[in-house]
């Protein structure tokens, strides 16, 4: 029996959801979770985001909207091939 895959936390295909920036419910393409510090993981398979107390979860359709409200450069990932290990 092969073992189990670990969740990846991927956003799942059509997810649609109210966008944080436009107010309008649109196909999510960002999230930013903030998690409280005095969080510890349960040990149980299948936990998601939504059922940890006191997280905010905000959802964004654009890059632009979403680095608006949390800073250039958040959303986006800037690395070359040449900086990863091989």
């Amino acid at each position: 029996m092969p073992r189990r895959r670990k969740h990846r936390h991927v956003i799942p295909a059509n997810l649609r959801k109210k966008c944080e920036d436009t107010q309008s419910v649109k196909d999510v393409n960002h999230r930013h979770i903030t998690i409280p510090a005095n969080f510890t993981s349960p040990k149980k398979e299948g936990f998601k985001f939504e059922d940890i107390p006191g997280v905010v979860i905000k959802n964004y359709h654009t890059t632009e909207g979403a680095e608006e409200a949390h800073g250039e450069n958040t959303f986006v990932n800037h690395y070359d091939e040449e900086q990863f290990i091989r």
